[in-house]
């Protein structure tokens, strides 16, 4: 895999863990019979995502931005 390869799929799977992490903390929010597994799950995702910012920061891949491409 070459390094632009690798920093489009970090890049996608960051924009996904964000996503789930904004949308669980909305369930979470909104329904009883869900709000406490929405929560758990939201908690893991978000550490998920911390590491993964991590990983990203060590190999010095960027953060897309919409619009603009991760890598040089």
């Amino acid at each position: 895999m070459s390094s632009n390869q690798l920093a489009i799929y970090l890049n996608d799977h960051l924009a996904g863990a964000t996503a789930a992490v904004e949308l669980l903390g909305h369930l979470e929010s909104k329904t009883d019979a869900i709000g406490p597994f929405a929560a758990r799950l939201r908690q893991d995702i978000a550490a998920d995502r911390e590491e993964l910012s991590a990983l990203m920061r060590s190999l010095k891949i960027r953060r897309a931005r919409p619009g603009r491409r991760a890598v040089g």
